[in-house]
């Protein structure tokens, strides 16, 4: 069996997507392998609010708000004794999170059960299944 050396846990500010870091440190702790936190978002706070200026600012601060609270709540789960890289995406979530796997070469993307909802979080729940099912990596799905 090949040694875990990367795990990608994709996070909302959602419980569901804390139980999946706390699960993934688990794994981390004593196998040493890095925890790849990703935030994605179909909105790019920047570029959407100022080039394409289709999305109203208010929106925008609040993608930004919701990025900021998603990573910073996923930071408080790492201990310092955990190697953990922080990243952020734009796009369709599944399809991101899916391709950052393979760039990343992870070997295994540990996912919640359930996420904040559509116009909350756009991230887990039924992204979830979609992992487990387009996933060419193992996939852990944290309760």
């Amino acid at each position: 069996m090949k040694k875990l050396t990367r795990i990608l846990v994709p996070v909302d500010a959602s419980e569901g997507a804390e139980r999946a870091v706390d699960f993934a440190v688990s794994l981390a702790e004593p196998t040493g392998a890095v925890l790849d936190i990703l935030h994605v978002s179909y909105f790019d706070k920047d570029t959407d609010a100022e080039e394409e200026s289709w999305l109203p600012e208010a929106i925008a601060g609040s993608v930004g708000a919701m990025e900021k609270e998603a990573l910073e709540r996923a930071r408080k789960h790492v201990p310092p004794s955990v190697t953990a890289e922080y990243h952020r995406r734009t796009g369709i979530p599944a399809d991101e999170i899916l391709r950052f796997a393979q760039e990343e070469q992870t070997g295994l993307i540990v996912v919640g059960c359930r996420g904040l909802g559509f116009m909350k979080g756009l991230l887990l729940g039924s992204v979830s299944q979609e992992i487990v099912e387009r996933a060419e990596v193992s996939v852990a799905v944290a309760r």
